[in-house]
């Protein structure tokens, strides 16, 4: 009885390492969308005349999740960004 209850609870270990390992590489695919992306503070006041293209990794979690965002400023200049936002699969209330 122990021997099966070490099996099966090691067969979970491996399954939640595993699972956890594709959350990983996941999000770590929004973060190296461009290396060169400036972090987003809430603090700032974005100027954002034209958004050019915004994505998020594993919006499905609920928790954090990486986005990045490339957008156009008032003056014409090209931006690229990184933000924290929360997952989709939360419930808000």
């Amino acid at each position: 009885m122990k021997y099966l209850l070490f099996v099966l609870l090691s067969l979970f270990s491996l399954v939640a390492t595993a699972q956890g390992d594709a959350t990983a590489a996941t999000q770590g695919q929004g973060a190296t969308a461009s290396a060169n992306a400036e972090p987003y503070d809430y603090s700032e006041d974005l100027d954002m005349a034209k958004a050019v293209r915004a994505d998020s990794a594993a919006a499905s979690d609920c928790g954090p999740v990486q986005g990045h965002v490339i957008y156009v400023d008032g003056q014409g200049v090209r931006h690229e960004m990184n933000f924290i936002r929360l997952g989709n699969a939360c419930q808000h209330g």
